[in-house]
């Protein structure tokens, strides 16, 4: 069994302590906050081994496999580093960094500490986002041509919300724009060559809504919607020759959520067909997916990963140059 240490007693971490609760792969061992009172009351809660006042501390503990990293995203690069170096095997909340340099630096130095490095995004592993990538690439839809993804939501409590405060890496691309980035990285296998995109600023110049238009090499062309004023909405819809096909590709998925949709022919009955999946936690899907990794550590798939989050946080990167030109 994986034992795992988890950095921050943030809501976040909260929502992946509930999800593991039961799991036969992973154990939460310890916990760290800044706030040693915080670590004693977040292990009393869940009925966690060990608490510490400070990351750096869960890092020198002997009795851990690898920790979990939801802190804000500017603190990802430091302590992932931080954490491969100390051997630790490392699952990070996405972004997994916010420059090119700090990704690259963050893989090397998981691979040369002969750790594995994972970016966190739970949708990937629901069985919806696995069966829909799976009929994509057998074809079900023939050759993809478009693309259309969104995510979006109203934030709360602006004034105190770290994903508005632009010194932890805020912002809506590096939030929910990240997950639209990564679903169309996952279906094209390939960073856009051509980039148009528009946005909303707020009065700190911080990105709170973003429309972009990607073009591939492969002539593919895709859509992404992210924003932090809007009612609850995320959506990923694929138009193919022979097809089209959506879903929620949601984090966590409920028996009305848990589906795939897909019309197959060139007919104009525009009836899809409803293909329901398992559902439940995608933190639990993740992190368990996250063992088996390590089980199986591959390095070759470990650069495969860093070049995937190289490419999504090159377009993200790429999208907030254009409009905050």
């Amino acid at each position: 069994m994986l034992r795992i240490g988890i950095m921050s007693t943030a809501n976040i971490a909260r929502s992946f302590t509930e999800a593991l609760k039961g799991s036969s792969e992973i154990k939460i061992t310890a916990i760290a906050s800044r706030s040693l009172e915080n670590a004693i009351a977040f292990a009393k809660e869940f009925d966690i081994e060990k608490s510490y006042s400070s990351y750096q501390d869960l890092l020198d503990d002997p009795d851990l496999d690898a920790v979990y990293i939801p802190l804000p995203n500017s603190m990802h690069a430091e302590w992932v580093i931080k954490a491969a170096k100390a051997k630790k095997h490392v699952l990070c909340e996405k972004p997994i960094a916010l420059t090119i340099e700090d990704v690259k630096e963050m893989y090397e130095a998981a691979m040369f500490n002969n750790v594995f490095l994972m970016e966190g995004y739970p949708y990937k592993f629901q069985t919806q986002t696995i069966l829909l990538l799976k009929m994509i690439q057998g074809g079900e839809i023939g050759e993809v041509s478009q693309i259309y993804a969104d995510f979006g939501f109203t934030v709360d409590d602006a004034e105190n919300n770290i994903r508005l405060k632009p010194e932890l890496g805020g912002g809506v691309m590096w939030d929910a724009g990240a997950y639209p980035v990564s679903m169309i990285r996952a279906i094209t296998g390939e960073k856009a060559n051509e980039i148009m995109a528009f946005g909303k600023l707020n009065d700190e110049q911080l990105d709170i809504s973003v429309s972009a238009m990607l073009r591939f090499k492969s002539k593919i062309t895709a859509q992404l919607n992210c924003n932090f004023n809007a009612a609850p909405h995320r959506n990923i819809r694929v138009i193919g020759s022979k097809g089209i096909i959506t879903c929620g590709y949601n984090n966590n998925t409920k028996p009305n959520t848990a589906f795939v949709e897909i019309k197959k022919g060139l007919d104009w009955n525009y009836e899809l067909e409803k293909i329901e999946v398992d559902f439940g936690s995608g933190f639990r899907f993740e992190a368990e997916a996250f063992a088996n990794h390590i089980k199986n550590y591959n390095k070759k798939e470990q650069i495969l990963m860093m070049n995937e989050s190289v490419d999504n946080i090159s377009t993200i990167l790429d999208i907030l140059k254009i409009i905050k030109k």
